[in-house]
């Protein structure tokens, strides 16, 4: 089969680590009205209440943080100690009150935002290795951060929903899903289809050429599209040519 990745530029890291701020203050705002029996009930995660959620986003800022400190140092400092360890984490954090979850998010963002305002040119070039594959260099990581909290923000089931993400996050993200859920590093075997965001005009390949005529295409705006291929939403209003069911996306994880 021929496959062709999505032509993907490394985000601008000062210019992403802006934006991660503005992000964060966004989520912390949603999560500030929720009081202990709000944090209790259940999120867009199956499984998760809005607690896990919440300390999954503080236990991934100081995930991120470690391999910070790998680029920084060089030595090798993974995410997690464990996948075990790291739901482990996030069982043990869920049930806290509200107050105490606001304030892990804030302190742990704080946390991440300082240590990577130290980082030079140089060490965001440094290859570190997170949970999704192979050697990345490091500048990837305020934009896997930025990634957390626009997600994560949509699993909180309040007000804000895909299409509250900004287009400089699903027009770049689109791009890196597409090539992301192409390399097999990253995706077990799947279809092959073609997604068309209408918004930009961009036309991307999933395991297959943005012009092969033989892959469906799924066509809609850049926000629809990428909620739907990371599994937040169905794909309704999205449409597909030939006219039929949507293709099923690889795994998000």
């Amino acid at each position: 089969m021929t496959t062709e990745q999505s032509a993907v530029t490394e985000p601008e890291p000062t210019e992403t680590l802006a934006r991660v701020v503005e992000s964060t203050a966004h989520l912390i705002a949603t999560a500030e009205q929720f009081d202990d029996a709000a944090v209790r009930e259940p999120s867009l995660l199956p499984g998760w209440t809005r607690g896990h959620v919440l300390t999954h986003v503080a236990r991934n800022a100081d995930a991120v943080i470690r391999l910070l400190t790998w680029a920084a140092t060089g030595v090798e400092t993974p995410m997690y100690a464990s996948p075990e360890a790291r739901e482990s984490e996030i069982e043990e954090g869920a049930n806290r009150g509200a107050a105490q979850l606001v304030a892990d998010v804030r302190e742990s963002s704080e946390r991440f935002a300082v240590q990577a305002a130290r980082m030079s040119p140089e060490q965001w070039q440094t290859e570190i290795t997170g949970r999704r594959g192979g050697p990345q260099p490091a500048v990837w990581l305020p934009w896997w951060r930025l990634e957390e909290i626009l997600i994560h923000h949509v699993d909180l089931g309040v007000h804000y929903s895909p299409a509250h993400w900004p287009q400089y996050f699903t027009e770049p993200e689109l791009a890196m899903i597409a090539e992301r859920f192409s390399n097999p590093v990253f995706t077990p075997e799947s279809p092959s289809f073609r997604v068309h965001a209408e918004d930009s005009d961009q036309i991307y390949g999933i395991l297959a050429g943005k012009d092969d005529e033989q892959a469906p295409i799924v066509r809609g705006p850049s926000a629809a599209l990428v909620a739907w291929l990371i599994g937040r939403s169905n794909g309704d209003g999205l449409n597909v040519e030939p006219h039929g069911p949507l293709p099923q996306p690889p795994a998000w994880k």
